[in-house]
């Protein structure tokens, strides 16, 4: 749809300069939708750790690695400086919130890791008769 200038709305007419507040305001719009957007992402993510039986972990990270290279290249485009108190507050808080989605990645990391090692072990333990186990070739053989 054409705005009022023939163009699309929030975009200038080609060879027209926008003042730079406009500029600013447009940028830190686009910053805010890009933290929304990077938020609902690591919602979606923490409900798929929750039921893991049909997530596509694949997606997300190609979505969440997207925001953030996007987001990285508008705080560029900004030279670091944010200059609303709103934008920097929503800034400050996809920080924690990427934070805290860390932390609870890794802890699932974690449980997977330590899960594997369980089944392993109980798999190793079940096949092995003791004559050529893998625990001999990881520990070498005995010394008479």
């Amino acid at each position: 749809m054409l705005g009022a200038r023939g163009t699309e709305p929030g975009r200038p007419r080609a060879g027209v300069m926008e003042p730079r507040g406009a500029v600013n305001t447009q940028l830190m719009e686009a910053i805010v939708q890009l933290a929304d957007w990077i938020g609902e992402v690591l919602e979606e993510e923490k409900a798929q750790i929750k039921r893991p039986e049909s997530a596509d972990f694949g997606a997300l990270v190609a979505r969440k690695s997207h925001l953030a290279l996007e987001l990285g290249r508008l705080m560029q485009v900004a030279q670091g400086q944010v200059p609303t108190e709103p934008v920097r507050q929503k800034v400050q808080k996809l920080a924690l919130d990427l934070a805290a989605n860390e932390r609870l990645l890794r802890r699932h990391m974690d449980a997977v890791y330590e899960i594997s090692n369980l089944i392993g072990d109980a798999i190793e333990q079940s096949t092995a008769d003791g004559t050529y186990s893998s625990e001999i070739a990881r520990r070498g053989p005995k010394t008479w």
